[in-house]
């Protein structure tokens, strides 16, 4: 089974709608970083460089019908799945205790869930919410549903065996599940690609540009309607190139991207990116400080040291 390799196109009012909800992602993230800088929050995994490979494939997801399982650096999909900035920033600084004499973090990373969504709360050994979607699916095709497990990942965990199981059992009994895998390529793409010869028979695979948002939704969309109608589990390597809310925008920046695609089809309007970028951060900022009100109103519990055993990439 072979995924189109026409280029896709995308209409200007969706295009619009993509890059509207990764500057939201880009802002969030920014703020985010922030509270982490100042010490209001002990862990922040930004995703800046992963905006379109987040949202481009999660705006392709059904909210509520099909079941994702983001990992701890997808903040812009569970924004695109529903999840509002007040809910991120309230995520954050509940699992900090505000760096207190007598108190550590109750959580090293983000265990991003939103059950009234199907999104399911990522675990902390990395590669395991692998097994966990293959399973999902195996439900899913018991139910004769139509829905579809999507479960993400960084770079880190294809070394790990629960990688390679979870993609082996979704191929035997060809599940309707997607695997997104948002590989970082900041030092050499060739050397951290996947290698198709050591995937299972019977997984549909595609290497994807993770900064064009047009190929992302274009690819994922396809996909899930190949999963649906029981064609079996495929698996989309998006190429990203992972940046630093401390950083410049470079030429790869997904943002930056999807705006020479408007500027092309002569859909750029200065006027509408101000006007969005001011309305977008005020809404930011009302959450945070919304967040940070209420986060501080609740007297923080004692609890026992939480070991630090988190791995990961």
């Amino acid at each position: 089974m072979e995924l189109a390799t026409t280029q896709p196109s995308l209409s200007t009012t969706l295009l619009r709608d993509l890059y509207q909800r990764m500057l939201l992602t880009r802002l969030v993230d920014g703020y985010c970083w922030q509270l982490h800088q100042s010490g209001r929050i002990g862990f922040v995994a930004s995703c800046r460089g992963h905006e379109a490979a987040q949202v481009g494939s999660a705006a392709c997801i059904r909210p509520g019908f099909d079941f994702t399982l983001p990992y701890y650096r997808d903040l812009g999909v569970v924004l695109t799945l529903g999840m509002t900035p007040y809910e991120i920033f309230r995520t954050y600084l509940q699992g900090w205790p505000g760096r207190l004499a007598d108190q550590r973090p109750h959580r090293p990373i983000q265990h991003w869930g939103y059950h009234k969504h199907n999104m399911i709360s990522g675990p902390v050994p990395v590669a395991t919410q692998i097994l966990h979607a293959a399973g999902i699916a195996f439900a899913c095709k018991l139910r004769k549903s139509s829905a579809v497990a999507i479960a993400y990942c960084g770079d880190g965990a294809t070394a790990e065996p629960d990688f390679l199981e979870g993609l082996t059992f979704a191929a035997q009994q060809r599940l309707p599940v997607l695997f997104i895998c948002e590989q970082d390529c900041s030092l050499d793409a060739q050397v951290f690609r996947l290698s198709p010869a050591r995937l299972p028979t019977g997984l549909t695979y595609r290497c994807v540009d993770g900064s064009d948002i047009r190929e992302v939704h274009a690819l994922t969309s396809e996909a899930l309607a190949l999963a649906r109608a029981g064609q079996g589990p495929i698996l989309l390597e998006m190429l990203v190139t992972r940046g630093s809310p401390e950083q410049d925008e470079a030429e790869c920046d997904p943002l930056t991207h999807c705006r020479r695609l408007l500027e092309n089809s002569g859909a750029w309007d200065g006027a509408w990116h101000a006007q969005l970028t001011d309305r977008l951060r005020a809404e930011v900022e009302q959450a945070l400080e919304d967040a940070l009100r209420d986060s501080s109103q609740m007297a923080p519990a004692a609890a026992d040291p939480v070991p630090q055993c988190w791995e990961g990439g």
